[in-house]
């Protein structure tokens, strides 16, 4: 048995000796101001940061999770009345591994699958939830032995439960729940798309 659990820790030494980790993520920020209705103007702010941590395990595998941080302000202004603002917060984790499809070049084209938990919460509102799994197909360029420039296609697939925002209040009705399956049929857009940079050890 001793000599079973010394191999089985050697091999784990001997691949995380081997392992090239990187780090990286991405910053958004984003501001727009519509004028919906005579007299009123909506001002919607938001800024989002997403920590990654990875390990590539040889050539074509490799483990790795991903945070996401973000709030979303939303000022309404009425012309003679005053103002409202409200502002919601973001946090996810998505645990993750990822094969590498195919390098050509300095570009590696890469699916990354996996856990994703996802919360947003606002004042007077009970959290809206998301829980599921997720596939992302990605490129990195190799600017350097170092330094990578990342393109993922976010909710390519996914599938989990979703549990929606509620008024939190007495006598409220439970938050409505379902299950979801996303095969990207809303259509791509800019949010989709997201860059980062990484820094390779």
């Amino acid at each position: 048995m001793k000599k079973v659990l010394m191999t089985l820790v050697a091999v784990a030494m001997a691949t995380t000796m081997n392992a090239q980790y990187y780090v990286g993520g991405n910053l958004g920020f984003g501001t727009r101001t519509d004028k919906t209705v005579a007299n009123t103007e909506t001002t919607k702010t938001n800024f989002s940061i997403n920590p990654e941590f990875g390990m590539a395990l040889n050539d074509q595998l490799g483990i790795g999770l991903e945070l996401s941080f973000g709030t979303t302000s939303n000022k309404t202004e009425v012309t003679g009345v005053g103002s409202t603002k409200s502002t919601t917060t973001d946090f996810g984790i998505k645990p993750y591994v990822r094969y590498q499809a195919l390098q050509w070049g300095k570009a590696n084209i890469f699916v990354d699958g996996g856990l994703e938990f996802a919360t947003s919460s606002a004042e007077g509102m009970k959290a809206d939830t998301k829980l599921g799994l997720f596939v992302t197909p990605g490129v990195a360029f190799n600017v350097s032995d170092k330094w990578s420039i990342v393109a993922k296609l976010e909710d390519v697939f996914t599938f989990g439960y979703h549990k929606e925002a509620v008024a939190d209040v007495a006598g409220a009705p439970d938050a409505p729940s379902s299950i979801n399956l996303g095969l990207g049929t809303g259509g791509f857009t800019s949010g989709s798309l997201r860059f980062g940079v990484y820094y390779n050890f």
